[in-house]
């Protein structure tokens, strides 16, 4: 991979690690974590899976790093290709297809198509102006439609010119929305018919939910044939369940708003007649499958066990067959054996059935799986299950790592598709730094870029804080383990200490997952924790280096919350004793909160409405400053008499910093530097890309900034306003932007889940600066 280092260079004998000066004034070491996985191109953040059986491999989408990987099906192999856009987490398996005939991946990614070479490891980005949802190939011409609810236009691929057109459609819009549940498939979907004449071009269906229309284009010219009215009930949420090339049928299963199946439907693309069959209005249906051997359709129910089957070959004949438990949301099937399979997250199994019999055989324990990981493909190549665990469309998206299970031994295999560094912390006692990755590991990294790799006892790292007697506090888990009537078994969150001498574990569980921590002065750890729904906010609390945390001992507030992940900032402030808890509103438009809790009785001290979309916060004894992001504005809560005070600032004002006595802030997306109340203004940034984080190094600033095509760190000198560049790291990042709501609930001002800044930094004790670079993989260790 072509990389720029700028001034001299001196290589070290060390594992995977290369010290340069970037400057005359520095020396820095990096320590390239990725390349222990044996790739160039990282991948995190896996949330769609579909298997390309002709080559027998598994395509993966990625929602935290702009990548498209490749599993080698015989050998577990991964290629990860850079594309220049994330998958967005909230979409559904409609938003990837492959080109049979050339095994072509089309992919709707943040605002854009990707076309994947996967042989020549290559990729195509096609900025698309709305965000689609759907996308169709048609396998003779290659050409690809595209469609969604915020579009009134339906996107036209041409194979032969390589141009996105688009093509005028409908009439209305709806805005793509997260509605506090599981997010809606695409009511606008886009269908490839292929021609049974091989070779010969055939039919691109699409339907409106919206207004129950049917519609058939050209797949060679994109124009339309006909359209029609479907006897479907309009709106809510429509699904697709499969396609029949051979008999010309489409498949289809409707819900209201109120999340309740209520028609099957088997549509004829000539218009000949329809079949719809009325459903018993079970909740919250996923995973639809159709099986063209017996012309049945598949329902599993996220909030029921059971899974229904249409039977259209025998008159539409609608049965039930039973499953162990509720939480079903995954679905693939195995044609030739005749086995559905299902993803379950009440017990992170997958349930095996029998479509012959219509009967439940077994359950596959053990596979961790979570709350509505609806990605799952079956390879009939090698007999084998893929599917990402920590992909949670609706509340998170966590890890490097696809999961391959072979359904006959039970056996699974974990495939680590990347090394995303999201935290570290100094262990002074060992003169290193424990570097942790978004998934399983954790490398100990010495000064000299020396590391030692170890395996974590759980998944999903999320952040550290040192704790008593020296230890390393970690928080780790998805996004719930506990539901308010049941426990979620398979997935786990916790504070894992690590002791410092030996690095050996004590693991301590807790029912949600904590965005931060706040170490106390007596060494009691507070986190608080996402809720479930609407229900009171609460802080957990963890007394010490031995006890478990005691729910009766929590902190709980009187304020109720529903939007999950919103509590994002927890500071501890020791001069007044008082928890510092910021959190975002309960839509994009509604102020934030900032609660000043007594820790010692639970009380609120003050309550504070702040604008919108809080991403930052700094105090001292007589100010609490915060940055609105979603309003461009700095925040200055007045201690002495409780006074706001607004200060205008420049666009997507993300973090903020004192550095000799003075406060500056960064902009994200203006890409510059101010001091509040300084005479200067506004600096512009001279690098390209958005700045994404701002640290205090002694006497200086250091502002990091990702690109499309790497990172750049630079010093900020706050008498002179002037920059220096300390490093410069080429590497394919693609979207850098914290401002697309790629997250759950679609929270801005974040990159991802739980990943709130690309670079973590930390000054060591010999006032050296150490920086992860979440995309690359990399550690940097900076030296004057």
């Amino acid at each position: 991979m072509k990389r720029r280092l700028t001034g001299c260079c001196l290589t070290l004998a060390a594992v995977a690690a290369v010290s340069f000066c970037a400057h005359a004034e520095y020396q820095v070491t990096e320590v390239d974590l990725l390349a222990s996985t044996g790739q160039q191109v990282n991948a995190a953040g896996a949330h769609l899976v579909h298997a390309d059986a002709a080559r027998n491999r598994v395509i993966v989408a990625n929602s935290l790093t702009s990548s498209v990987t490749i599993i080698d099906g015989a050998t577990d192999a991964v290629t990860n290709i850079p594309v220049g856009s994330r998958g967005l987490q909230h979409l559904k398996a409609a938003a990837l297809t492959i080109r049979a005939k050339t095994g072509h991946v089309y992919l709707v990614a943040t605002g854009a198509l990707i076309i994947v070479d996967p042989d020549q490891g290559t990729a195509r980005t096609l900025p698309t102006t709305v965000q689609f949802e759907s996308v169709a190939v048609d396998d003779a011409t290659g050409n690809a439609f595209l469609c969604g609810r915020e579009s009134e236009k339906l996107g036209v691929y041409s194979d032969r010119t390589g141009e996105l057109t688009m093509m005028p459609w409908l009439e209305t819009t709806e805005e793509l929305a997260n509605l506090n549940q599981t997010p809606p498939p695409p009511i606008r979907r886009a269908i490839a018919v292929p021609n049974p004449k091989a070779g010969k071009p055939g039919q691109i269906a699409a339907f409106d939910g919206m207004d129950s229309t049917f519609y058939l284009f050209d797949a060679r010219t994109g124009k339309l044939k006909k359209s029609r009215k479907l006897d479907l009930q309009s709106g809510g949420r429509w699904h697709l369940a499969g396609v029949n090339g051979e008999t010309g049928h489409v498949y289809v299963v409707t819900e209201t708003s109120k999340r309740e199946a209520i028609q099957a439907a088997k549509i004829d693309v000539a218009g000949k007649g329809d079949l719809v069959v009325e459903l018993p209005k079970f909740t919250e249906p996923v995973g639809m499958t159709y099986n063209p051997r017996l012309d049945q359709v598949y329902i599993p129910y996220d909030n029921h066990p059971a899974v229904h089957v249409i039977d259209f070959a025998a008159g539409a004949e609608l049965r039930e067959i039973a499953l162990p438990a509720y939480g079903n949301d995954a679905a693939a099937m195995d044609l030739d054996k005749g086995l559905l399979y299902i993803g379950s997250w009440a017990h992170g199994e997958v349930d095996v059935v029998d479509l012959a019999t219509g009967t439940f055989i077994r359950p596959i324990h053990g596979l961790g799986i979570i709350p509505h990981m609806f990605a799952m493909a079956f390879n009939p190549a090698n007999g084998m299950l893929y599917f990402p665990v920590g992909a949670s469309a609706v509340n998170g998206c966590f890890g490097a790592a696809v999961t391959r299970l072979d359904p006959n031994t039970g056996e699974s295999v974990k495939i680590h598709t990347g090394w995303a560094p999201i935290d570290l912390i100094e262990v002074p006692q060992r003169e290193s730094f424990l570097v942790f990755n978004n998934e399983d590991q954790f490398a100990e990294v010495k000064a000299d870029g020396t590391f030692t790799m170890h395996g974590l006892p759980h998944d999903y790292p999320l952040s550290a804080v040192t704790g008593p007697d020296e230890q390393v506090y970690l928080a780790y888990g998805p996004h719930q383990s506990y539901w308010p009537v049941v426990y979620i078994w398979a997935a786990r969150n916790g504070v894992l200490a690590i002791d410092p001498e030996d690095l050996s574990f004590y693991d301590r569980r807790i029912p949600r997952q904590p965005l931060e921590m706040a170490m106390g002065h007596d060494g009691a750890l507070y986190l608080p924790q996402n809720n479930w729904g609407k229900e009171k906010q609460f802080i957990s609390v963890v007394e010490d280096g031995v006890r478990y945390p005691n729910i009766n001992e929590r902190i709980e507030l009187e304020e109720e919350v529903e939007r999950e992940t919103t509590q994002r900032l927890l500071r501890y402030d020791p001069n007044t004793r008082r928890l510092l808890l910021l959190r975002a509103g309960e839509a994009d438009e509604d102020p934030s909160i900032l609660q000043i809790i007594d820790p010692a009785t639970g009380a609120v001290d003050h309550r504070y409405e702040l604008a919108a979309g809080v991403t930052d916060l700094l105090f001292d004894p007589n100010q609490i400053l915060v940055t609105a992001f979603g309003e461009d504005k700095v925040q200055n809560v007045v201690r002495a008499n409780g006074t706001v005070l607004d200060v205008t600032t420049g666009d997507g004002p993300l973090a903020i910093a004192l550095a000799k006595g003075r406060v500056f802030v960064i902009y994200h997306l203006g890409s510059a530097i101010e001091e509040l109340g300084g005479e200067a203004g506004p600096v512009k940034l001279p690098f390209a890309g958005n700045p994404d984080n701002l640290l205090v190094w002694g006497d200086r600033l250091v502002v990091t900034i990702h690109d499309a095509q790497g990172l750049t760190v630079v010093t900020f000198d706050p008498d002179a306003g002037t920059f220096e560049e300390v490093l410069r790291d080429d590497y394919p990042n693609g979207d850098t932007r914290f401002d697309t709501g790629n997250s759950a609930f679609y929270m801005d001002g974040q990159f991802g889940d739980a990943v709130f800044e690309l670079t973590s930094g930390r000054v060591d004790a010999q006032g050296r600066l150490w920086l992860t670079d979440f995309l690359s993989g990399r550690v940097f260790i900076i030296s004057e």
